[in-house]
């Protein structure tokens, strides 16, 4: 989902449900579980969110 975010840049949670073929309700849950955790914003307008993605790269670090 945040590599569809990055490399689309959809301008809706409309479109993005069209990109992605997930049903609203789930695709609002997993946006604002990652908007939550930080690699998602989701900026609110008079009409829809649009989504963008924070980060995109990750390291994990392993002891």
């Amino acid at each position: 989902m945040l590599r569809l975010i990055h490399e689309r840049q959809p301008k809706s949670l409309t479109e993005l449900v069209e990109l992605s073929g997930r049903k609203v309700p789930s695709l609002s849950c997993t946006l604002k579980k990652m908007a939550d955790y930080g690699p998602v914003s989701l900026q609110r307008d008079v009409r829809d969110v649009q989504p963008a993605a924070l980060a995109t790269e990750f390291v994990i670090v392993l002891h």
